[in-house]
């Protein structure tokens, strides 16, 4: 009898002990299994696990931790219900850990000297260098997956070794499109670098400090010059998916065709205010705070332009700043033309193409005006810049001389 309940009790601890195993292997497996399809960032683990109870029922299980945050799970019916718990908690906890490391940052900023220079952490730098004001539209949209891509690397460590890793690490890394990062934009990702860091150094009272962070390694003819145009028949099929799909279809027209009339960028378009409009709406004064190189410029209105200004005044709401109030901001405007784009059928054409379109069309169509006056007008610095926008097809050249 008692070797029998010896016999039993063994047995039933070691069953025990074979569960726990099972079940922290397939934890591990689990983690592994979301590490390795890039669901999540570092320092992050989630996944949902779809549970059959014993009424037939099927359950998702979402389980999220993000660094030293609490980690948090629940159940839930469907899939997607899933996805979105997991996405607010995500950023609920990164919003608390980057507010951490800005009270940090500032209280390291109030001892200043080289060494809290040095020794502050790249990402740390980078979400507070985002959220000042001395940080450009450009370089908050530029910044935004960089304080995961540079992981753990200090100030003082990233030098030009560093930048050379970076760059081989980021070019395997693929974006949200996935599709992997192009070296333009990691060339632009390392200039933001550059000038967080120079901001950190301000803050700190550092004026000597050398960044290390470079361009340089940046591989030589890597640099491919961008020439996409609307082609025959795209910008129809644009307009017709816009009038079939959207609410705001005037306004996306509005906006489309006054950006092939002016050359203007998106951001210029989406926060233009009405009271830019000078000259019964035949001169439009872009202010310096909307422009790229922070530089204040004069667009003349041609005819088609203003009466495109002209629909967009009896769309006008009452109490609308923005010409075009309609669009929050030209990030969710610019993911907003991806999608009717690709609806569209049309391949490989983002918003700012139409800008190459704009360009070269002015040069074809008011060949009285100077080159200088079209780089004046288009916000070009520079004859290099201006060139790259500017391609001519073969149909367009024919006659410029007869």
């Amino acid at each position: 009898m008692r070797t029998a309940k010896k016999t039993a009790t063994r047995l039933f601890a070691m069953s025990r002990r074979l569960a726990s195993r099972r079940q922290v292997k397939t934890s591990r497996q689990h983690l592994a299994r979301t590490h390795n399809a890039n669901d999540i960032m570092e320092e992050s683990a989630m996944g949902i696990k779809e549970v059959q109870r014993a009424n037939g029922q099927i359950k998702f299980h979402a389980d999220v931790r993000v660094g030293s945050a609490p980690r948090k799970y629940g159940t839930f019916d469907t899939r997607k219900d899933a996805e979105t718990f997991i996405a607010i908690t995500e950023a609920s906890a990164r919003k608390a850990i980057r507010a951490s490391a800005q009270s940090s940052l500032q209280q390291a900023a109030k001892l200043g000297g080289e060494r809290n220079y040095a020794r502050a952490r790249l990402a740390d730098v980078v979400t507070d260098y985002r959220e000042s004001s001395s940080c450009s539209m450009r370089g908050k949209k530029a910044l935004v997956p960089v304080a995961d891509l540079v992981g753990n690397a200090r100030v003082g460590s990233a030098d030009d070794e560093w930048s050379a890793k970076y760059v081989a690490d980021v070019r395997a890394t693929f974006t949200n499109r996935r599709k992997p990062y192009a070296y333009s934009t990691i060339k632009v990702q390392l200039t933001y670098l550059i000038k967080a860091c120079k901001w950190w150094a301000k803050q700190n009272k550092v004026s000597a400090t050398t960044i290390g962070i470079s361009t340089e390694c940046i591989p030589e003819g890597s640099d491919v010059q961008r020439d996409r145009r609307l082609e025959h028949g795209e910008y129809d099929a644009l307009m017709a998916q816009i009038k079939q799909a959207h609410s705001r279809a005037d306004h996306w027209r509005c906006l489309v065709d006054l950006c092939l009339e002016t050359g203007a960028r998106l951001q210029e378009l989406v926060l233009a205010s009405w009271d830019e409009l000078h000259s019964e709406d035949r001169l439009w004064k872009i202010p310096a705070k909307h422009t790229k190189k922070k530089k204040a410029r004069k667009v003349p209105l041609s005819p088609k332009a203003r009466s495109v200004i002209a629909e967009l005044r009896a769309l006008e709401k009452k109490g609308d700043k923005r010409i075009f109030q309609v669009f929050p901001n030209p990030t969710a405007t610019s993911c907003g033309f991806r999608n009717i784009v690709i609806a569209a059928g049309i391949k490989d054409f983002r918003f700012h193409d139409l800008r190459h379109d704009s360009i070269s069309m002015m040069i074809v169509n008011n060949p009285k005006v100077s080159v200088r006056a079209i780089m004046e007008i288009v916000g070009h610095a520079d004859y290099a810049s201006f060139v790259r926008y500017s391609h001519l097809r073969d149909d367009e050249v024919i006659g410029l001389f007869d």
